[in-house]
């Protein structure tokens, strides 16, 4: 049996049982797990991200210490997946703090490119991560089956947009308040599932205005294994340049106000870039043991 340390890590939250939650597993560079067991354990752990990290061009004892870059792939319960900020996020985490990494700015290769975090003197992580604009779809049957069940609701004042990359579908009504917001309980039924089949959705995302932040939003991914996605990293690569145009500026403090509830501070750095701020804790560490042959 081959033995790795594992820990769990709510991200964009200060204390535990709040924000998001990440397993990450550190893979030194002269070990290996197959696709298929990473998958499964993913499943075993059933949250969010399961995520695993392996050290590039760098081996030895204190690889994970002197190493800046990593490889870096992310499981949910079902797939892998394309982006993930939060679980990025908490590997950082696990790197600068249970680790020891002696770097300020570690980089990650991953399905969606090379990823930037870097830490401050008080601790603060800051991702730099490519941003996904979306684009308004028309209302057929399928997006309007999706507003229906997600929103409850569908009309002239509804705004469907897509993001083409991630394929994430932003959903806002300015008639939907926050307090509608935070009550929301999506009707995710088969007939949903299959309209998001047919266009090709990863996730859906419901955004309003706040009054005491920019924006906030909850966001679904049923079709990833996930029913509500606690705090979204990479929703926020699009939402950030959905809110740019609505309320003309490029910051915001954003907060996505499910039961577990985030804060993310949000920056579009450049043309093609956003940089996403926040914190982790550690909550859990341990030891996994898995049969690799």
């Amino acid at each position: 049996m081959a033995k790795f340390s594992i820990y769990t890590v709510d991200a964009f939250s200060t204390k535990p049982f709040h924000g998001n939650q990440a397993a990450i597993v550190p893979v030194p560079s002269g070990q290996s797990i197959p696709d298929h067991t990473m998958q499964a354990l993913a499943a075993e752990m059933n949250i969010a991200e399961t995520s695993f990290f392996t050290p590039v061009q760098s081996e030895g004892p204190d690889e994970f210490q002197k190493s800046s870059r990593f490889a870096l792939r992310w499981f949910t319960p079902t797939v892998e997946a394309k982006l993930c900020g939060h679980a990025t996020l908490a590997a950082a985490h696990v790197l600068f703090n249970e680790l020891q990494n002696q770097n300020n700015t570690l980089h990650f290769d991953t399905l969606s490119g090379v990823l930037s975090v870097s830490i401050n003197r008080e601790g603060k992580l800051t991702m730099r991560l490519p941003m996904d604009k979306p684009e308004p779809v028309v209302h057929n049957d399928n997006f309007k089956e999706i507003a229906t069940g997600v929103l409850g609701r569908c009309s002239s004042s509804t705004e469907i947009a897509l993001s083409p990359v991630l394929r994430y579908l932003v959903i806002h009504d300015a008639s939907f308040s926050e307090e509608e917001l935070v009550a929301l309980v999506p009707n995710i039924t088969t007939k949903v599932i299959e309209a998001g089949r047919r266009e090709r959705v990863d996730l859906v995302m419901v955004t309003t205005k706040g009054s005491d932040r920019d924006f906030k939003s909850r966001v679904f991914a049923p079709w990833c294994g996930i029913d509500e996605d606690p705090v979204t990293g990479s929703a926020h690569t699009v939402l950030a340049l959905f809110w740019k145009e609505k309320l003309g500026k490029p910051f915001f403090v954003a907060q996505q106000c499910s039961k577990r509830c985030g804060e993310l501070d949000v920056k579009i750095v450049d043309a093609t870039h956003v940089v996403i701020s926040g914190n982790a804790v550690v909550v859990i560490r341990g030891e996994l043991f898995l049969d690799l042959e």
